[in-house]
């Protein structure tokens, strides 16, 4: 599943468009899923890639709007079996578990880019200083 899967199923004119929210976010979540089990690094103390991070942000903001828009609603969670590639799944045994949460190390979710240009920023105005 991705971005661009989902943004096709968002319109009408898709025969296998989006019938309810849960199908959407049933999909929302598979591509979350398949960002971390093949993105996330499973060494510990070893930093995520950027897509890892990407990802987590972006799902963190998906389920912070998610619970905005739908408060009194809960959608349920994916199941490990709906995962894509299958062949890949069997070579790797370090599959994330069924409910998988992105690690937390305290990071704001703020893009790669914008952390180095916010570092550049804070050199510059310490040489102002």
């Amino acid at each position: 599943m991705d971005l661009s899967t989902i943004r096709n199923k968002l319109q009408k004119k898709d025969k296998s468009h989006y019938s309810a929210p849960e199908d959407l976010v049933t999909d929302v979540r598979l591509m979350f899923w398949n960002c971390a089990k093949f993105n996330y690094l499973h060494i510990p103390l070893q930093p995520d890639s950027e897509v890892a991070e990407a990802g987590r942000c972006l799902d963190e903001f998906f389920e912070d709007k998610l619970k905005e828009i739908y408060p009194d609603r809960h959608f349920p969670s994916m199941q490990q079996d709906d995962s894509d590639s299958e062949e890949v799944e069997s070579q790797n045994s370090k599959m994330p578990p069924q409910d998988f949460q992105w690690p937390s190390y305290g990071q704001e979710c703020i893009q790669p880019k914008r952390k180095r240009r916010h570092a550049v920023r804070l050199q510059k105005q310490k040489h102002l200083l």
